[in-house]
């Protein structure tokens, strides 16, 4: 009897065993599936987007030629090195990785208000917000515009809006050993500065700053861009000087450079700077019909806004003033 009672008791437990396991299956979430976060047709196709973050908006938009340009910044070139392309293949790669939550407070603490990017292709555009990181690091919590709750993504992209960090602010891209000569127009005087050849050093008195000067110029990123009709823009170009570099493949690049006095007295004086290129074609031209340009202060320091700067700057260093020989008395 004993026997067929732990039988039983054993059958019992069995079946309750393999009743919870079956429970325990039909119970259990299926694993979401991780899906791209934009879809590629979308990204291959697209036409214009809108970063919004930092209190900030930008839009950036495919003209017909196939250049991406700010909107806000006069339509200039999009800098695709440092902001379009990493943005881009940020978007690419993203993955999302099932919901996040759906819980109003939880929502709002991820402040996915703050930062969203807009994609706009032909009959297509989608609205992502991002907020903050996920608690295991993966990636930024987000939300499709319009949907009840956030998602787990692994993006990590930089969203910015300021329009000024979207432009490619570089007037010309030349090598310095390809400038050939670099002259200065002064309103008190000239001066020209040339190479005897190809990968030689330029000749001349004071030639010797005009090696960091060539580098500086023949790579000009300005500062900022700023509208033609600015209200310092008149004054600084009432009164102007030029230098223009000549290239080896004859061609050149004339810089007008105009300043205005700073806002307060000991101020250091804003210097804009214009940019024409011999080749109509050349970018710089470009860049000029649109806005003005202001000119960072370390190059500043290397450009000579005078002749009597210039002569200034490359003033011979004095002699060391020769020390009295003492005369020592003879020993007896």
């Amino acid at each position: 009897m004993r026997n067929k009672t732990l039988l039983i008791a054993t059958l019992v437990l069995g079946l309750l065993a393999l009743a919870a396991l079956r429970l325990g299956r039909e119970e259990a979430k299926p694993t979401t599936a991780k899906q791209p976060l934009v879809e590629a047709a979308l990204l291959s196709s697209l036409q214009s987007f809108i970063v919004k973050a930092n209190g900030k908006t930008v839009t950036v938009t495919k003209d017909a030629d196939g250049s991406w340009t700010v909107k806000e910044k006069f339509g200039l070139p999009a800098d695709s090195e440092a902001r379009l392309t990493p943005l881009v293949r940020s978007l690419q790669k993203a993955l999302t990785h099932g919901q996040l939550t759906a819980n109003p407070k939880r929502l709002e603490k991820l402040g996915l208000a703050d930062s969203s990017i807009t994609l706009n292709a032909p009959g297509k555009s989608v609205t992502i917000e991002f907020g903050k990181q996920t608690d295991d690091g993966l990636g930024s919590s987000a939300r499709y515009q319009g949907q009840p709750h956030a998602i787990r993504t692994d993006f990590t992209g930089d969203l910015d809006g300021d329009p000024a960090s979207w432009v490619d602010l570089t007037l010309c891209a030349a090598k310095a050993e390809e400038v050939k000569t670099l002259a200065f127009g002064w309103a008190d005087g000239k001066k020209e500065f040339s190479r005897p050849a190809k990968g030689q050093p330029f000749a001349g008195a004071g030639a010797e700053s005009i090696e960091s000067l060539a580098a500086s110029l023949a790579t000009l990123r300005v500062g900022e861009a700023v509208a033609k009709d600015g209200k310092d823009i008149a004054g600084a170009f009432a009164k102007s000087f030029q230098v223009t570099l000549g290239f080896f493949d004859g061609n050149s690049l004339t810089l007008t450079f105009g300043q205005v006095g700073g806002k307060a007295a000991g101020d250091a004086p804003k210097t804009f700077v214009r940019a024409k290129h011999s080749d109509p074609k050349h970018k710089a031209n470009g860049y000029a019909a649109k806005a003005e340009f202001t000119v960072p202060s370390w190059i500043m320091e290397q450009v000579p806004t005078s002749a009597a700067a210039f002569a200034k700057q490359n003033q011979p260093a004095a002699s060391p003033a020769a020390i009295p020989s003492l005369a020592v008395p003879a020993v007896k």
